[in-house]
């Protein structure tokens, strides 16, 4: 058995110290026992000592009240954290399990298909198209849901008929006017102002007329007003959105400008879990990184 990151590496141990690396055949890769976790204590090998707390997205691993976190592009594990959240756990995998999350495993083209056939099949049921873009670490049953790598490995495991690795800001092998639902939080920001504009219209051609797509977003006004010092001038604006990958963060005039020249019929700002659309579920964002109110933009655009 190995234990694998959120991330989809595994844990080491390298110089007495617990690693992340990339790929089971590392020599610093732990292999474990079955039995490694059937208690809430581990009691022997390189673990020892480390208490084992079963969550939804498979083990968090304490010592002293502290978690353990693998960080992404980090060898190091860090032994630090107060508190369990989805990129503070590990996943137990069977030796024979281990060749789902190669590489080879997610060839975009064949990922692409896949997920066309998906759509189909679900069309041809009767059953509503559900799409999530960005899953990250929180993908959702009941949807398609999209990344560029595999960051629920849990969820891999046990759903994989609706996760698809795949580079999915792009033209879908898929119908116009295929798709019921469409939902994406704290994932546009990611990419840059032209792909946004790019994935909001492919968005729009897939939708069945009347239909949502629902964005949750940092709001960059909002961020602005709390951060910055504007009478400082260049050195006081807030560039803090930058450590999480914000590249192209909105503002609710940019996202209805945007949404309402591609063609959308409607925009409607909400709250949070307060989606207008009948197939709409509870946001997981924000954190406390940000204000729960204002701090994010909540729209449904509507077809």
């Amino acid at each position: 058995m190995y234990l694998m990151t959120t991330h989809c590496g595994f844990v080491g141990i390298d110089k007495g110290s617990l690693v992340q690396v990339q790929n089971s055949s590392d020599p610093r890769t732990l292999k474990l026992s079955d039995d490694s976790f059937s208690q809430d204590m581990i009691s022997s090998g390189p673990l020892a000592g480390f208490r084992v707390t079963r969550v939804e997205q498979g083990i968090a691993l304490s010592r002293d009240g502290r978690f353990a976190c693998a960080i992404p592009g980090q060898e190091r594990i860090e032994l630090d954290r107060t508190g369990v959240a989805t990129w503070e756990t590990f996943l137990p995998i069977p030796d024979e399990n281990i060749g789902m999350f190669s590489r080879a495993a997610f060839d975009p083209a064949a990922e692409q298909a896949r997920f066309a056939r998906r759509v189909a099949e679900l069309n041809a049921a009767g059953q509503p198209v559900k799409i999530y873009p960005g899953c990250g670490t929180v993908p959702r049953p009941g949807f398609l849901n999209l990344d560029i790598d595999v960051n629920a490995p849990q969820f891999l495991l046990t759903n994989r008929n609706d996760y698809f690795i795949f580079p999915f800001v792009c033209k879908w092998d898929i119908p116009d006017n295929s798709v019921d639902y469409i939902y994406d939080e704290d994932f546009v920001e990611h990419i840059s102002q032209l792909m946004q504009w790019q994935f909001f219209a492919e968005a729009y051609r897939v939708l069945k007329p009347g239909c949502f797509h629902r964005v949750n977003t940092p709001n960059v006004i909002a961020a602005m007003k709390r951060h910055s010092r504007f009478n400082e001038g260049f050195s006081g604006v807030y560039t803090g959105e930058e450590q999480w990958g914000h590249i192209a963060i909105l503002s609710h005039f940019q996202l209805k400008e945007i949404a309402e020249t591609i063609g959308y019929s409607e925009v409607i700002f909400t709250t949070r879990s307060c989606g207008v659309s009948p197939y709409a579920e509870r946001d997981f964002r924000p954190a406390p990184d940000r204000d729960d109110v204002g701090g994010n933009i909540y729209a449904d655009l509507r077809k």
